[in-house]
């Protein structure tokens, strides 16, 4: 893939040749291969934006919150503007919704297609998270991503969690909409939002893989912390 060699997510230099790489993980994958004797950093080290040693992220375990992305009709998209275009802007958005990750101390585990898993320690910052994916600047392609939220007890293995969390995350996500934030009910209980986060009404729906109804709800509105306030006084 085609990666900006002025502002590269990460470098690795081998036997005198730069490699730019789109994310830091590749970078790892990469020196992983077996080149790490001739490559400047060994296979455990990750790099920064700059290509300058950093720690590696922390890994939530136990009770974690679980966030999941997805850009929503990716195949209009691709019929709209191109299949290579498409494909573009999907990594430009792909990648600023796990620099907003890592920006809320939250672990980007991976890319699912056309979003991102990551997982948080507190679902307080899952959420500020999910609110900030869903807010652009002026200047960026606004694209249709819903995204799911619940938490629980996962299974970590080789950096990456499975389990009933991780399957219904990931199920609670599907019943959201473009541009909709779609949270378990157990998460809602956990939270004590921003003044001027509201959610929407309590609903159940039956999800797949799962007996019973679950109830989830939808963050229907976001104020400013200074507007927020200024409306309490």
């Amino acid at each position: 893939m085609a990666v900006d060699e002025q502002q590269p997510p990460a470098t690795a230099s081998v036997r005198g040749r730069t490699y730019y790489f789109c994310a830091l993980s590749c970078k790892q994958a990469f020196l992983e291969l077996g080149v790490g004797d001739e490559a400047d950093a060994p296979p455990s080290q990750l790099v920064d934006s700059r290509g300058n040693p950093a720690a590696a992220p922390t890994i939530p375990t136990g009770s974690v919150t679980i966030l999941f992305t997805d850009v929503q009709d990716s195949t209009q998209l691709i019929e709209q503007i191109g299949e290579e275009s498409a494909q573009a802007l999907m990594l430009t958005e792909l990648g600023r919704q796990q620099q907003l990750v890592e920006r809320h101390a939250g672990y980007a585990v991976k890319r699912l297609g056309d979003g991102v898993m990551a997982a948080f320690a507190e679902p307080r910052p899952a959420l500020a998270c999910a609110v900030d994916i869903q807010s652009y600047d002026d200047d960026d392609a606004k694209l249709p991503v819903r995204i799911g939220l619940h938490a629980g007890e996962v299974i970590v293995e080789d950096a990456d969690y499975y389990g009933k969390t991780v399957i219904m995350a990931a199920r609670i996500m599907g019943r959201a909409s473009g541009g909709e934030i779609a949270i378990s009910e157990g998460i809602r209980s956990l939270l004590d939002p921003p003044a001027g986060w509201r959610f929407g009404p309590s609903r159940k729906v039956r999800l797949k893989g799962f007996s019973g109804w679950q109830r989830i709800s939808m963050l229907e509105q976001v104020e400013p912390v200074s507007s927020a306030r200024n409306t309490e006084r």
